[in-house]
Protein backbone atom coordinates (compact mmCIF):
# COMPACT_ATOMS: atom_id res chain seq x y z
CA UNK A 1 0.00 0.00 0.00
CA UNK A 2 1.06 3.58 -0.57
CA UNK A 3 0.21 6.47 1.75
CA UNK A 4 -0.28 10.21 1.46
CA UNK A 5 -0.92 13.07 3.83
CA UNK A 6 -3.54 15.76 3.39
CA UNK A 7 -3.64 19.02 5.26
CA UNK A 8 -5.64 19.00 8.48
CA UNK A 9 -5.31 15.26 9.14
CA UNK A 10 -2.32 14.20 11.23
CA UNK A 11 -2.14 10.59 10.06
CA UNK A 12 -1.41 9.03 6.67
CA UNK A 13 -4.23 8.07 4.34
CA UNK A 14 -3.95 4.91 2.29
CA UNK A 15 -3.85 5.57 -1.45
CA UNK A 16 -6.91 3.32 -1.77
CA UNK A 17 -9.93 3.77 0.49
CA UNK A 18 -11.84 0.73 1.71
CA UNK A 19 -15.54 1.13 0.97
CA UNK A 20 -17.83 -0.33 3.62
CA UNK A 21 -20.15 -2.08 4.28
CA UNK A 22 -18.11 -4.23 1.93
CA UNK A 23 -19.47 -7.78 1.87
CA UNK A 24 -23.16 -7.99 1.00
CA UNK A 25 -24.03 -10.08 4.02
CA UNK A 26 -27.30 -9.69 5.87
CA UNK A 27 -28.74 -10.62 9.23
CA UNK A 28 -26.63 -12.06 12.02
CA UNK A 29 -23.84 -13.12 9.66
CA UNK A 30 -23.04 -9.56 8.65
CA UNK A 31 -20.79 -8.48 11.52
CA UNK A 32 -18.54 -11.54 11.63
CA UNK A 33 -18.17 -11.55 7.85
CA UNK A 34 -17.42 -7.83 7.78
CA UNK A 35 -14.86 -8.17 10.59
CA UNK A 36 -13.01 -10.87 8.62
CA UNK A 37 -12.88 -8.74 5.51
CA UNK A 38 -11.86 -5.58 7.38
CA UNK A 39 -9.04 -7.55 9.05
CA UNK A 40 -7.79 -8.61 5.64
CA UNK A 41 -7.99 -5.04 4.34
CA UNK A 42 -6.06 -3.75 7.36
CA UNK A 43 -3.35 -6.39 6.87
CA UNK A 44 -3.06 -5.25 3.24
CA UNK A 45 -2.44 -1.67 4.41
CA UNK A 46 -5.83 0.00 4.11
CA UNK A 47 -6.07 2.82 6.65
CA UNK A 48 -8.94 4.90 5.22
CA UNK A 49 -12.49 3.58 5.53
CA UNK A 50 -15.60 4.94 3.84
CA UNK A 51 -19.05 4.59 5.42
CA UNK A 52 -22.34 6.48 5.58
CA UNK A 53 -25.39 7.14 7.72
CA UNK A 54 -27.52 5.50 5.02
CA UNK A 55 -25.51 2.25 4.97
CA UNK A 56 -27.73 0.42 7.44
CA UNK A 57 -25.50 -1.43 9.90
CA UNK A 58 -22.36 -0.17 8.16
CA UNK A 59 -21.32 2.53 10.62
CA UNK A 60 -22.08 0.45 13.69
CA UNK A 61 -20.14 -2.51 12.31
CA UNK A 62 -17.13 -0.41 11.34
CA UNK A 63 -17.12 1.29 14.74
CA UNK A 64 -17.31 -2.02 16.58
CA UNK A 65 -14.48 -3.44 14.47
CA UNK A 66 -12.22 -0.43 15.03
CA UNK A 67 -12.88 -0.54 18.77
CA UNK A 68 -12.36 -4.29 19.07
CA UNK A 69 -9.06 -4.16 17.17
CA UNK A 70 -7.75 -0.95 18.74
CA UNK A 71 -7.30 0.60 15.28
CA UNK A 72 -9.14 3.91 15.70
CA UNK A 73 -5.94 5.88 16.37
CA UNK A 74 -4.48 4.89 13.00
CA UNK A 75 -7.67 4.74 10.94
CA UNK A 76 -9.06 7.62 8.89
CA UNK A 77 -12.87 7.61 8.71
CA UNK A 78 -14.71 9.10 5.77
CA UNK A 79 -18.35 9.34 6.81
CA UNK A 80 -21.25 10.54 4.70
CA UNK A 81 -24.58 11.96 5.81
CA UNK A 82 -27.65 13.81 4.57
CA UNK A 83 -28.83 12.02 1.45
CA UNK A 84 -31.77 13.92 -0.06
CA UNK A 85 -33.07 12.89 -3.45
CA UNK A 86 -31.83 9.32 -3.53
CA UNK A 87 -34.50 6.77 -4.36
CA UNK A 88 -36.06 5.47 -1.16
CA UNK A 89 -34.55 8.16 1.09
CA UNK A 90 -36.66 10.88 2.71
CA UNK A 91 -33.84 13.01 4.16
CA UNK A 92 -34.59 16.73 4.38
CA UNK A 93 -31.57 18.78 3.30
CA UNK A 94 -30.99 21.06 6.26
CA UNK A 95 -28.46 22.02 8.92
CA UNK A 96 -30.58 20.17 11.47
CA UNK A 97 -30.46 16.93 9.47
CA UNK A 98 -26.70 17.22 9.07
CA UNK A 99 -26.11 17.72 12.79
CA UNK A 100 -28.55 15.03 13.91
CA UNK A 101 -27.20 12.44 11.49
CA UNK A 102 -23.55 13.22 12.27
CA UNK A 103 -24.11 12.92 16.01
CA UNK A 104 -25.89 9.61 15.49
CA UNK A 105 -23.08 8.43 13.23
CA UNK A 106 -20.44 9.32 15.83
CA UNK A 107 -22.27 7.23 18.42
CA UNK A 108 -22.44 4.28 16.04
CA UNK A 109 -18.78 4.67 15.08
CA UNK A 110 -17.77 4.89 18.75
CA UNK A 111 -15.72 8.02 18.18
CA UNK A 112 -15.90 11.72 18.98
CA UNK A 113 -14.96 12.86 15.48
CA UNK A 114 -14.44 11.78 11.89
CA UNK A 115 -11.55 12.97 9.78
CA UNK A 116 -13.65 13.46 6.64
CA UNK A 117 -17.33 14.32 6.58
CA UNK A 118 -19.06 14.28 3.20
CA UNK A 119 -22.60 15.38 2.39
CA UNK A 120 -24.01 12.36 0.56
CA UNK A 121 -26.28 14.25 -1.84
CA UNK A 122 -27.39 17.80 -2.52
CA UNK A 123 -30.64 19.69 -2.90
CA UNK A 124 -29.84 22.60 -5.24
CA UNK A 125 -33.06 24.34 -4.19
CA UNK A 126 -31.60 24.92 -0.71
CA UNK A 127 -29.17 27.86 -0.33
CA UNK A 128 -25.66 26.88 0.70
CA UNK A 129 -25.35 29.46 3.48
CA UNK A 130 -26.82 27.60 6.47
CA UNK A 131 -25.24 24.37 5.27
CA UNK A 132 -21.74 25.88 5.18
CA UNK A 133 -22.28 27.58 8.53
CA UNK A 134 -23.39 24.33 10.20
CA UNK A 135 -20.42 22.43 8.81
CA UNK A 136 -18.11 25.12 10.17
CA UNK A 137 -19.74 24.84 13.58
CA UNK A 138 -19.22 21.07 13.56
CA UNK A 139 -15.60 21.60 12.57
CA UNK A 140 -15.12 24.17 15.33
CA UNK A 141 -16.59 21.68 17.81
CA UNK A 142 -13.97 19.14 16.69
CA UNK A 143 -16.51 16.65 15.35
CA UNK A 144 -15.18 16.83 11.78
CA UNK A 145 -11.75 17.79 10.45
CA UNK A 146 -12.46 18.31 6.73
CA UNK A 147 -15.76 18.36 4.89
CA UNK A 148 -17.20 18.38 1.40
CA UNK A 149 -19.77 16.81 -0.88
CA UNK A 150 -20.22 13.49 -2.63
CA UNK A 151 -22.86 13.86 -5.33
CA UNK A 152 -22.40 17.61 -5.66
CA UNK A 153 -21.90 19.43 -8.94
CA UNK A 154 -18.95 21.73 -9.50
CA UNK A 155 -21.30 24.72 -9.53
CA UNK A 156 -22.70 23.90 -6.10
CA UNK A 157 -19.26 23.20 -4.60
CA UNK A 158 -18.04 26.52 -5.97
CA UNK A 159 -21.12 28.26 -4.57
CA UNK A 160 -20.46 26.80 -1.13
CA UNK A 161 -16.83 27.90 -1.27
CA UNK A 162 -17.73 31.39 -2.51
CA UNK A 163 -20.07 31.79 0.45
CA UNK A 164 -17.37 30.54 2.82
CA UNK A 165 -14.78 32.93 1.39
CA UNK A 166 -17.15 35.87 1.66
CA UNK A 167 -17.87 35.15 5.33
CA UNK A 168 -14.46 34.10 6.60
CA UNK A 169 -15.43 30.43 6.84
CA UNK A 170 -13.94 27.14 5.69
CA UNK A 171 -15.32 25.81 2.43
CA UNK A 172 -15.47 22.36 0.90
CA UNK A 173 -12.00 20.81 0.79
CA UNK A 174 -12.89 17.30 -0.42
CA UNK A 175 -15.37 15.72 -2.83
CA UNK A 176 -16.52 12.16 -3.48
CA UNK A 177 -18.29 11.70 -6.84
CA UNK A 178 -18.36 8.57 -8.98
CA UNK A 179 -15.42 8.21 -11.36
CA UNK A 180 -14.08 5.36 -13.47
CA UNK A 181 -12.73 4.52 -16.91
CA UNK A 182 -16.29 4.01 -18.16
CA UNK A 183 -18.91 6.75 -18.39
CA UNK A 184 -21.96 7.01 -16.16
CA UNK A 185 -24.83 6.53 -18.62
CA UNK A 186 -27.96 6.30 -16.46
CA UNK A 187 -28.74 7.17 -12.83
CA UNK A 188 -31.19 4.66 -11.29
CA UNK A 189 -30.68 6.12 -7.80
CA UNK A 190 -31.40 9.82 -8.34
CA UNK A 191 -29.11 12.77 -7.63
CA UNK A 192 -25.86 11.00 -8.54
CA UNK A 193 -22.85 12.93 -9.86
CA UNK A 194 -19.96 11.39 -11.82
CA UNK A 195 -16.69 12.88 -13.12
CA UNK A 196 -16.53 10.73 -16.26
CA UNK A 197 -17.34 11.99 -19.74
CA UNK A 198 -16.64 15.08 -21.82
CA UNK A 199 -19.35 17.12 -20.11
CA UNK A 200 -17.47 16.85 -16.81
CA UNK A 201 -14.11 18.02 -18.19
CA UNK A 202 -14.51 21.48 -16.55
CA UNK A 203 -15.10 19.81 -13.18
CA UNK A 204 -12.03 17.61 -13.59
CA UNK A 205 -9.95 20.60 -14.68
CA UNK A 206 -11.09 22.61 -11.65
CA UNK A 207 -10.31 19.75 -9.27
CA UNK A 208 -6.92 19.27 -10.89
CA UNK A 209 -6.09 22.96 -10.67
CA UNK A 210 -7.00 23.04 -6.98
CA UNK A 211 -5.66 19.54 -6.24
CA UNK A 212 -8.68 18.95 -4.03
CA UNK A 213 -8.69 15.38 -2.67
CA UNK A 214 -11.25 13.28 -4.54
CA UNK A 215 -12.48 10.05 -2.94
CA UNK A 216 -14.18 8.59 -5.98
CA UNK A 217 -16.75 5.85 -5.57
CA UNK A 218 -17.64 3.28 -8.24
CA UNK A 219 -13.97 3.22 -9.24
CA UNK A 220 -14.63 -0.18 -10.86
CA UNK A 221 -18.07 0.94 -12.06
CA UNK A 222 -19.89 -1.16 -9.45
CA UNK A 223 -18.51 -4.33 -11.00
CA UNK A 224 -18.77 -3.43 -14.68
CA UNK A 225 -14.94 -3.38 -14.69
CA UNK A 226 -14.61 -6.34 -12.30
CA UNK A 227 -13.75 -8.84 -15.04
CA UNK A 228 -16.78 -10.96 -14.17
CA UNK A 229 -18.36 -10.00 -17.47
CA UNK A 230 -16.14 -10.31 -20.51
CA UNK A 231 -16.86 -8.95 -23.94
CA UNK A 232 -15.31 -12.07 -25.47
CA UNK A 233 -17.16 -14.47 -23.17
CA UNK A 234 -20.20 -16.63 -23.74
CA UNK A 235 -22.24 -15.56 -20.71
CA UNK A 236 -24.66 -12.65 -21.13
CA UNK A 237 -23.97 -9.66 -18.91
CA UNK A 238 -27.13 -10.31 -16.89
CA UNK A 239 -25.61 -13.57 -15.60
CA UNK A 240 -22.36 -11.90 -14.57
CA UNK A 241 -23.12 -8.68 -12.70
CA UNK A 242 -26.02 -7.08 -10.84
CA UNK A 243 -28.77 -5.15 -12.65
CA UNK A 244 -27.75 -1.73 -11.23
CA UNK A 245 -24.32 -1.45 -12.89
CA UNK A 246 -25.84 -2.69 -16.13
CA UNK A 247 -28.33 0.19 -16.00
CA UNK A 248 -25.61 2.65 -15.00
CA UNK A 249 -22.85 1.69 -17.42
CA UNK A 250 -23.76 -0.76 -20.16
CA UNK A 251 -23.56 1.08 -23.48
CA UNK A 252 -21.53 0.70 -26.69
CA UNK A 253 -18.94 3.30 -25.65
CA UNK A 254 -18.32 1.44 -22.39
CA UNK A 255 -18.34 -2.02 -23.96
CA UNK A 256 -15.55 -0.77 -26.24
CA UNK A 257 -13.55 0.56 -23.27
CA UNK A 258 -14.03 -2.69 -21.39
CA UNK A 259 -12.84 -4.63 -24.44
CA UNK A 260 -9.70 -2.48 -24.64
CA UNK A 261 -9.11 -2.96 -20.89
CA UNK A 262 -9.37 -6.72 -21.38
CA UNK A 263 -6.81 -6.59 -24.19
CA UNK A 264 -4.35 -4.43 -22.26
CA UNK A 265 -4.73 -6.61 -19.15
CA UNK A 266 -3.86 -9.68 -21.21
CA UNK A 267 -0.80 -7.94 -22.63
CA UNK A 268 0.41 -6.88 -19.19
CA UNK A 269 -0.47 -10.11 -17.41
CA UNK A 270 -2.86 -8.47 -14.96
CA UNK A 271 -6.59 -8.16 -14.29
CA UNK A 272 -9.19 -5.81 -15.76
CA UNK A 273 -9.89 -4.11 -12.39
CA UNK A 274 -6.18 -3.37 -12.06
CA UNK A 275 -6.20 -1.67 -15.46
CA UNK A 276 -9.21 0.41 -14.39
CA UNK A 277 -7.55 1.50 -11.15
CA UNK A 278 -4.22 2.19 -12.85
CA UNK A 279 -6.04 4.37 -15.40
CA UNK A 280 -7.68 6.34 -12.59
CA UNK A 281 -4.43 6.80 -10.71
CA UNK A 282 -2.77 8.11 -13.88
CA UNK A 283 -5.24 11.00 -14.08
CA UNK A 284 -4.08 14.43 -12.90
CA UNK A 285 -6.96 14.68 -10.42
CA UNK A 286 -5.90 14.13 -6.79
CA UNK A 287 -7.64 10.77 -6.44
CA UNK A 288 -8.11 8.34 -3.56
CA UNK A 289 -10.23 5.62 -5.24
CA UNK A 290 -12.75 3.77 -3.09
CA UNK A 291 -12.73 0.00 -3.55
CA UNK A 292 -14.65 -2.81 -1.83
CA UNK A 293 -12.86 -6.13 -2.44
CA UNK A 294 -14.12 -8.96 -0.23
CA UNK A 295 -11.62 -11.79 -0.74
CA UNK A 296 -7.89 -12.02 0.02
CA UNK A 297 -7.05 -12.33 -3.68
CA UNK A 298 -9.16 -9.35 -4.70
CA UNK A 299 -7.74 -7.21 -1.91
CA UNK A 300 -4.21 -8.11 -2.99
CA UNK A 301 -5.07 -7.45 -6.64
CA UNK A 302 -6.36 -3.98 -5.81
CA UNK A 303 -3.18 -3.10 -3.93
CA UNK A 304 -1.03 -4.41 -6.79
CA UNK A 305 -2.70 -1.88 -9.09
CA UNK A 306 -0.73 0.84 -7.27
CA UNK A 307 2.45 -0.53 -8.83
CA UNK A 308 1.00 -0.79 -12.34
CA UNK A 309 2.15 2.06 -14.56
CA UNK A 310 0.34 3.07 -17.74
CA UNK A 311 1.67 5.48 -20.33
CA UNK A 312 -0.19 8.54 -21.55
CA UNK A 313 -0.73 6.74 -24.84
CA UNK A 314 -2.18 3.65 -23.16
CA UNK A 315 -4.55 5.76 -21.05
CA UNK A 316 -5.71 7.69 -24.09
CA UNK A 317 -6.23 4.47 -26.05
CA UNK A 318 -8.26 2.93 -23.22
CA UNK A 319 -10.53 5.95 -23.28
CA UNK A 320 -10.86 6.70 -26.96
CA UNK A 321 -9.40 3.80 -28.91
Amino acid sequence: MKYRMIEGIDKPLSALTYGTPGPAFVGGQYRDAAFRVYDLAWEAGFRTYDTAHSYGAGEETLGAWLASRGHRGEAVILDKGCNPGQKGCDDVFSAQTIREQLEESLRKLQTDHVELYILHRDDPAVPVDTIVEELNLLKKEGKILRFGGSNWTMERVMAANAYADAHGLTGFTVVSPAYSLVEYIHDPWGGSVALSGAAQQPYRDWLTENQMPVFCYSSSARGYLSGKFRTDGTKPIEECIRPEPIMEYDAPVNRARLQRAEKLAAEKGCQVPQIGLAWLLHQPVNLFPIVSPTSPDHIADNVKALALSLTDEECSWLLNG
